[in-house]
């Protein structure tokens, strides 16, 4: 098979429809409310840390076997605990509606396939072997969390705060994406690490210039004074 990489937006949109309650679809779920889903999950037994969950509010539950129709609200449709029949129907119902739809470990009635994730704020990379090795990619994922630290995440905090004013201020799309480059390759992320802040707003003054700064809403005391663009 071949895969084309791509990221699901807007969760919290869309009903994700969760077949199965044992632990495979306990960490699934979990993993989807992470993301803001609005998880509905269907299965007549669930494990204890999903009833938690539940009884939290964090996701609606049918507590019955999967029948041909749950899927008619769904924006993407998961089994994670099936029977062969109860697979196949589930995945026709999602072919029949145009619903994107995973049944985990089975790559023939599947038209997506999740990647072992590393989040670090608003950073997600995702792993993926096409389904021919996954240990590989749970090995590559803990790796990428051992050498992404939360500099990212403040990194990417600090370009949301930014980004907006770049648009504003910067017209040619051209010296934007030199600057971008140019921000990315300097040493703001490694200032950021290092806890000086005042460091990585300097340089960030540096290449974006005052203006960008002061339209962020950045104050000027927390970087050096008398850059532009």
């Amino acid at each position: 098979m071949t895969f084309y990489p791509v990221y699901l937006t807007r969760l919290d949109r869309k009903t994700v429809v969760l077949l199965g309650g044992n632990h495979e679809a306990e960490r699934k779920a979990v993993e989807l409310l992470s993301f803001g889903a609005k998880v509905h999950l269907i299965s007549p037994r669930i494990t204890l840390a999903l009833r938690q969950l539940h009884e939290q509010g964090k996701f609606r539950w049918t507590p019955r076997e999967y029948r041909y129709g749950d899927l008619v609200d769904a924006g993407f449709a998961v089994a994670a605990d099936y029977s062969p029949e109860t697979a196949r129907e589930f995945a026709r119902e999602a072919e029949d509606r145009n619903i994107l739809v995973n049944v985990m470990d089975n790559m023939p009635l599947s038209d997506s396939a999740f990647g072992s994730v590393v989040r670090q704020g608003k950073l997600t990379v995702s792993f993926s072997t096409g389904g021919l090795a996954p240990a590989l990619a749970v090995r590559l994922k803990e790796r990428f969390e051992r050498e992404l630290d939360d500099a990212y995440g403040r990194f990417l905090d600090l370009a949301g705060m930014l980004r907006p004013a770049i648009m504003e201020h910067i017209e040619d799309g051209e010296l934007r994406k030199k600057k971008w480059y140019e921000w990315v390759d300097s040493g703001t992320i490694s200032a950021l690490r290092e806890g000086d802040e005042q460091q990585a707003m300097a340089i960030t003054a540096d290449i974006w210039g005052d203006e960008v700064m002061q339209r962020a809403g950045i104050p000027a005391a927390k970087y050096s004074s008398g850059h532009s663009l």
